[in-house]
């Protein structure tokens, strides 16, 4: 099955520019509050600490999509393999041609569409809507007719 590898980030190049900025946006902060520097200035962290920060956030930001990506592709092949074969060989069709990214969010897209799958929720939830619309039209204060007085 064709996939394209969830890449690796590469860790944070904190250089001269982005130092530079950094120091901008924490004068930015002191000058706000004229009064209180000493505050703001306590609670700023220094570059180094700042650059740790960030790397820890990619971190877990790069953790928690690739295990998002991987969570997608087992339920994507689960139900790929749950399906009879006529119905999987027009998702390898159609998955072999997909011009675009070869992601999991994309096989999913198209096992779902191919399967039946969306077309059942979307008539599921369209009842569901007719049913609530069908209630708070009939809970609804209307005006019989127009009285003639």
């Amino acid at each position: 099955m064709r996939f394209t590898r969830f890449e690796r980030y590469t860790p944070i190049e904190f250089n001269a520019r982005r130092q530079a900025a950094l120091a901008r946006k924490q004068q930015r902060e002191r000058d706000r509050y004229p009064l209180f520097p000493g505050h703001v200035a306590a609670e700023q962290h220094k570059a180094d600490e700042e650059i740790d920060r960030r790397q820890r956030q990619a971190d877990r930001f790069e953790a928690s999509q690739r295990a998002f990506e991987a969570r997608v592709w087992r339920k994507a092949r689960t139900r790929f393999f749950s399906l009879p074969e006529a119905v999987k060989a027009r998702i390898r069709a159609k998955w072999l041609s997909w011009p675009g990214p070869t992601t999991a969010t994309n096989f999913i897209y198209i096992v779902d569409e191919l399967s039946g799958d969306r077309a059942r929720r979307v008539a599921e939830a369209n009842a569901s809507h007719a049913e609530i619309r069908r209630h708070a039209w009939k809970s609804v204060n209307r005006q019989a007719a127009l009285e003639v007085v």
